[in-house]
């Protein structure tokens, strides 16, 4: 999973970050979701629970839903 950091600058705003963080969690987790299928599962749940957890925490965002966190994340992406 490589960081796309060469591509982000800074001068962001609060919001743009948690849409930004957001987006890199999910596609970490989507990524991950197939390791888990091909049976790479060594170091993938650590992973997994900490993305999940830092969503969680994206949720209580006031405009969470209407950037896409409108679901049950562990639901989408069980431990």
């Amino acid at each position: 999973m490589e960081h796309d950091r060469a591509e982000i600058q800074t001068g962001y705003s609060a919001e743009e970050v948690l849409i930004l963080l957001k987006d890199v969690l999910l596609r970490y987790l989507e990524e991950m979701k197939d390791a888990r299928m091909a049976g790479e599962d060594s170091f993938v749940y650590g992973e997994q629970t900490a993305y999940t957890e830092c969503l969680e925490f994206i949720r209580l965002w006031d405009r969470a839903a209407e950037h896409g966190l409108d679901f049950e994340i562990e639901e989408r992406y069980p431990l």
